[in-house]
């Protein structure tokens, strides 16, 4: 994408240039979605003779092996190629990989895909991140993957100084039946002037932690335009609003918050793409190509200690 042109209009900030280049680029991703039933009944036979006592290291081991060998070569190469600039592929929503709802079995799914995926998981000390259900004690809290409230749409951990650029989720279960939210970035933008996509992609941001890191607030300076050799093009964007320290991305120029405002405006009328919230479901995204969230939760979501809707996550490099 470093090409001349490109070099040329962003030395010369023309906003309209820069914001038409990036519109193209980001018309070109797309989603895929893969039914992968055809790995359930041996994945489920696995476990119901034996993966289910094995060791996680081995059960895992020999789960990714069961997985790699039954998967067509055709659904592997999408998996593999989420990210990529050169097959444009933002994301792939997997359906039907197993039908135990099982946290044991779920978390080593997920970790098979994800791995299959390329996701080279990254942890941080102040952040428990794999496993995702609403809290009882913070059941309120919005835009956090342990509340009950709605997430708004956004990329993850832009407020830590190193990017991560794919995560993967997965449903153990969800009697609730409340589906993970996607917005393309095509669609993101479609409600702002080429223009003004330019203004904000060459603006920088403040990010800002939030409920999700207990015991202090994180900050970070970057730029919106991600750009990246492999991964092309992508923006780093967070509409979230936490209930202590409000915005996660804050701007200080005017012009640029009333870009902002005309995206939040525009929200209201794009239709996110959901991935299917049943057991066996898999997701797997670019962070900066695709924003993700959903509605908010039925308090009654909390039964008997625990929650009706568990997924994991793995977040970090590619």
């Amino acid at each position: 994408m470093e090409n001349e042109l490109w070099s040329e209009t962003r030395a010369m900030n023309n906003y309209e240039i820069i914001g038409g280049i990036l519109r193209r680029e980001f018309q070109k991703e797309q989603i895929k979605r893969l039914n992968l039933s055809y790995l359930s009944s041996g994945i489920d036979q696995w476990w119901d003779e034996g993966g289910s006592t094995l060791k996680s290291e081995v059960a895992l081991a020999k789960l990714y092996t069961l997985i790699i060998e039954t998967l067509k070569s055709e659904d592997l190469e999408i998996i593999q190629s989420v990210g990529c600039d050169n097959k444009k592929i933002s994301a792939v929503f997997m359906e039907y990989i197993f039908n135990i709802p099982s946290k044991e079995l779920a978390q080593l799914v997920h970790e098979a895909m994800s791995k299959i995926g390329g996701i080279i998981d990254i942890k941080y000390p102040y952040e428990e991140h794999k496993e995702l259900f609403p809290k009882q004690n913070d059941s309120l809290a919005s835009d956090w993957g342990k509340g009950l409230g709605i997430i708004r749409p956004h990329s993850d951990d832009l407020y830590e100084p190193r990017d991560i650029n794919i995560m993967s989720l997965t449903v153990c279960k969800d009697t609730s039946k409340t589906p993970t939210w996607f917005w393309q970035i095509k669609d993101v933008i479609a409600s702002i002037t080429n223009e003004e996509l330019g203004v904000l992609a060459l603006a920088e941001a403040n990010f800002y932690s939030g409920t999700n890191v207990e015991g202090l607030t994180l900050e970070n300076k970057k730029p919106i335009l991600r750009q990246d050799k492999v991964e092309g093009l992508g923006l780093r964007l967070d509409f979230r609003v936490d209930d202590s320290i409000g915005p996660r991305m804050r701007f200080e120029d005017e012009n640029i918050k009333n870009i902002i405002t005309k995206i939040r405006e525009g929200f209201k009328t794009i239709k996110p793409l959901s991935a299917n919230p049943s057991t066996g479901s898999v997701s797997i995204l670019s962070n900066f190509k695709v924003l993700h969230g959903r509605s908010s939760l039925n308090p009654m979501m909390l039964y008997e200690g625990e929650s009706s809707r568990i997924l994991y996550r793995s977040k970090g490099i590619k």
